[in-house]
Parts: C-alpha cells; sequence; structure tokens
C-alpha cells in the first residue's frame, strides 16, 4: 500500500482487518464494514454537481476531502439477465440527462465543424469503399471476406448516401435555432459500470463531461446494438429524456456511418470483422425503413 492511500484511510478513521486489490480499485474490510476504494482525478467536483441536480443514482462518497481517492461502502452488484441491465442502464443515462440539461447559445463555428467533420468523414468512407470495391471486381477469384463485402456493398452505399442527405438537413435547420441542448455525459458506457441492488448505481465517471447526450447514446448502442432494437432503445430512453428532432438527426448521421474494415491476411478476422459490422449496419437501416414508413 502507497503512503498516499495509507494517508487517507488514516483520515477517514478506517481500520483495516483486510485489503484486495482488483483491477483499480481496493476492496478494504474493517470492523464493521467493506469498502471501494478507487483513486480518481476529477470525481469529487462531479458528485458535488450531481447532487446539487437531484441525481442520487452513484456510491455515496464517504472521503469528505477533496483530494485524488473516492470511498464508498462496498455495494453487491445482484445478478440481472444481460437484456434487463442494458435496459436498465439506458434509463439510468436518460435520467441522468435529464437531471443535468441545459440550454446554451449556438456556436456556430462549432457546429460548422462538426459539420465538416462528418462530411468528410462521409466522403473519406465512400472513397474508400469505391476503391476498394474497384479492387476486388477486378478479381478473378474472390476470397471469402471479399465476397462477403461485395455482397453487403449495396448497403454500405445506401448509408453513406442517407447519413449525408440527414447531415445536410440538421446543418440548414440547426443553424436557424438559437439553442442547444448539453447535459454531463458519463462518457464510459458499460454494464459493468452500472451496479444494481436496492438501487441502480452508476460508477466510474472518471471521463465525465459536458457535450449531446448524443454521444452517451451512440456509445450505449454501439455496444449495446445486439441486445436491443433501435427503436426500442429510443422508446427507453425518451421516457425520461425526449431527443429533439434535430438531436436525433445528428445521432442517425453518426450511427449510419459505416466504419472503414481494413482487410488483412487473416480471412477468419476480416469475415468477422465485415459480418459484425454489416449486422449493425443491418439494424440501422432496418431502424430508417420503419421510421420512413411511419413518416409517410
Amino acid at each position: 500500500m502507497n503512503k498516499d492511500l495509507y494517508r487517507v484511510l488514516k483520515e477517514n478513521h478506517l481500520h483495516i482487518k483486510s485489503i484486495d486489490k482488483k483491477g483499480k480499485v481496493y476492496i478494504i474490510k474493517d470492523e464493521n464494514h467493506v469498502y471501494v476504494i478507487k483513486l480518481n482525478t476529477n470525481n469529487y467536483d462531479i458528485y458535488k454537481y450531481l447532487l446539487s441536480r437531484d441525481f442520487i443514482n452513484f456510491p455515496e462518497n464517504l472521503n469528505q476531502r477533496n483530494d485524488n481517492y473516492d470511498i464508498s461502502l462496498y455495494i453487491e452488484d445482484v445478478k440481472t439477465l444481460k437484456n434487463q441491465k442494458v435496459e436498465d442502464l439506458l434509463r439510468i443515462i436518460s435520467l441522468l440527462h435529464n437531471k443535468t440539461a441545459y440550454t446554451r447559445e449556438i456556436d456556430l463555428d462549432e457546429i460548422k465543424e462538426i459539420y465538416e467533420e462528418l462530411n468528410n468523414k462521409i466522403k473519406n468512407t465512400k472513397e474508400y469503399y469505391l476503391k476498394l470495391n474497384d479492387n476486388i471486381d477486378s478479381k478473378i477469384f474472390f476470397s471469402p471476406s471479399e465476397y462477403l463485402l461485395v455482397r453487403n456493398i449495396s448497403l454500405i452505399y445506401y448509408l453513406l448516401e442517407y447519413s449525408n442527405k440527414l447531415l445536410n438537413e440538421w446543418y440548414i435547420n440547426i443553424k436557424e435555432d438559437k439553442t442547444i441542448r448539453v447535459a454531463l455525459l458519463h462518457n464510459n458506457i458499460s454494464i459493468d459500470h452500472l451496479i444494481i441492488n436496492n438501487n441502480l448505481y452508476l460508477i466510474s465517471w472518471d471521463k465525465a463531461y459536458f457535450n449531446s447526450p448524443i454521444y452517451d447514446i451512440e456509445e450505449f448502442y454501439r455496444k449495446y446494438y445486439s441486445d436491443i432494437k433501435l427503436n426500442d432503445m429510443f422508446k427507453i430512453y425518451n421516457e425520461k429524456n425526449k431527443l429533439n428532432i434535430l438531436e436525433k438527426k445528428l445521432l442517425l448521421v453518426k450511427l449510419s456511418i459505416p466504419k472503414i474494415i481494413n482487410l488483412s491476411n487473416n480471412t477468419y478476422l476480416d469475415c468477422k470483422k465485415i459480418y459484425e459490422e454489416i449486422t449493425f449496419l443491418n439494424k440501422i437501416n432496418e431502424f430508417i425503413r420503419i421510421d420512413n414508413i411511419k413518416k409517410e
């Protein structure tokens, strides 16, 4: 145990019976309780802010000194089905955004930067797949990964066109607005960071920062698209913090841009990467199709 941690334990009157290190945290037992101690960077101020916004879904920090360690009582995570835990995580993220959201004036330079970054990403992605497609078509025999990619290349082109169209719509419309909504983002979305007991508790706040809610939602869906439908994700999230039209458009733009899949000499890994990306894109496409039917 380092001297700094020993000082924190002494200052908080914790008398150690046993100590066990698991990853980045220490599990410490004294005569009466079990504690979790973790090194942090800016959590102290974040906890104070969350409490001021009436968000209490995190383990209470018992270390009242503004230093580098969190101390909380150990909370046992109740075993829960993965799908249920995924939905619970989404609900608590929605609640976090609802409690901490505020509006601020739009910075047109910032909006332009977002537009140009995504516009370039769409163009570069399209150029990459056009060249790759031409290269594959020039061959007499395709590898399994090349065949899998070519079979699904139309989906990639369609979503690139869709994301480009939606991005331009978003850029035209948002410039007419005077405000934009931001909230505290957890920015480390994972069911491993959700503890379910008598309440829902979010942990690991080291990366939290303020920005549009869509960045947390994008991270959530990219991780758990196989566990929840996109339409269901919007329904659950909107229960506490409904996305407006422009937020939803920008989120769909970001989700619809295909990843660049770099092929290697490993056929198995290449096929796996392509299959995973096509599966993800098919789910986005299915949502777009259903959403368009509803609009019509």
